[in-house]
């Protein structure tokens, strides 16, 4: 059995991306990692990712490396005749648009929906936005602090990766996916509108309906997913380094409280009391001493690990999580393509399987 990252299910599809930045290039990213043809479209003076720090060779940075491998670039001027009359050539033949102007812009480009459709009209059309096409705040400015923050996700500090762009990246993927294929059955093009401030919500809809249901039907919520319980959060050890202990079944928790020699906690998994005498436990040695007793056991308890950190687990790289990809300032590490498919026929594995178990 052959795994692969290199999987190409859309080779022949082809999507134009006139989108800015993370939302969309994650989007198109998805889109071309697994084989679709990408034309994205750069301001005359480069898509902004390609003015970001750490730069690579004259016009590009670690960031573009990532966001936009695998694209076919073109430099548009999209304010002049000459640069809308290109888009449209391009629309023409393609599957799918992406945008991510704010609600109107594209359509006074001359590139919008209407626009596109006159020249291919089983094109699926995305617009993905902030606050979405609709709505009081469609024509706000925001960023995925601001989405995070306006659908009660953000703390009292930035959050290190950018949920609500990927998220909406990722719905805005699908859609186009879904949409291209209805296209094709039925000759039927679509506008789709994919907000971030939608995607934020929808990354939190499980506690949130907990929530919403908890106001409706006046009973209090029980969730361990919020950090009043000791089965569910991080930890500081004398290191200064922390733990994440996620043991929300009881069985991981048992076997957390038989480990660290205090079976008198096994029925306080949901106790708030309990976290002060956890955190002066866990205080008491370095992070990785933790790790050592708890990690490899039934506990799911794992460090809460730096980004260098990364690069040497022998697991994430055995499984090509992370890939050395060439550069113009050489081979740089990036995340690969998150589509591991297996490459051998469906009825090699049976019989492979069938002889291991005759062989038993």
């Amino acid at each position: 059995m052959t795994d692969t990252r290199d999987w190409r299910p859309l080779e022949g599809v082809i999507i134009l991306d006139l989108s800015r930045m993370l939302p969309g290039g994650t989007a198109t990213l998805l889109l071309a990692d697994l084989g679709a043809t990408v034309h994205k479209v750069e301001h005359p003076n480069g898509d902004e990712t390609r003015h970001l720090q750490p730069s690579v060779g004259d016009d590009s940075s670690v960031q573009h490396q990532y966001l936009d491998r695998g694209k076919c670039s073109h430099l548009i001027d999209l304010k002049t005749p000459e640069g809308v009359a290109q888009v449209l050539e391009l629309a023409r033949t393609a599957d799918a648009v992406i945008e991510s102007f704010r609600p109107g812009v594209a359509a006074k480009l001359g590139i919008g929906h209407a626009d596109v459709s006159k020249v291919n009209d089983r094109i699926l059309y995305l617009s993905l936005s902030g606050y979405g096409q609709s709505g009081a705040r469609a024509q706000f400015a925001g960023h995925d602090l601001n989405f995070e923050a306006l659908a009660s996700l953000a703390g009292t500090t930035p959050p290190r990766a950018m949920h609500a762009d990927v998220a909406g990246g990722m719905l805005a993927a699908l859609a186009i996916t879904a949409g291209v294929a209805h296209a094709r059955a039925t000759g039927e093009g679509r506008h789709v509108d994919v907000s971030l401030m939608d995607a934020a919500l929808f990354t939190a809809g499980m506690p949130l309906s907990e929530e919403f249901g908890s106001m409706s039907l006046e009973e209090p919520v029980r969730t361990p997913l919020d950090g009043k319980s000791p089965c569910y959060r991080t930890y500081e050890c004398s290191d200064g380094r922390y733990l994440a202990v996620a043991a929300i079944e009881s069985k991981f928790w048992l076997n957390i409280t038989a480990l660290i020699g205090r079976p008198e906690w096994a029925w306080r998994q949901s106790d708030p009391a309990l976290i002060p005498e956890i955190e002066a436990l866990f205080a008491t040695r370095a992070r990785n001493e933790w790790v050592e007793l708890l990690d490899s056991e039934e506990t799911c308890v794992t460090p809460v690990r730096a980004s260098s950190e990364l690069l040497g687990d022998s697991g994430l790289l055995e499984r090509g999580s992370l890939e050395q990809r060439p550069t113009p300032a050489g081979p740089l590490w990036q995340v690969a393509s998150p589509f591991v498919v297996t490459t051998e026929p469906a009825q090699s594995m049976t019989q492979a399987v069938n002889k291991e178990q005759t062989n038993a």
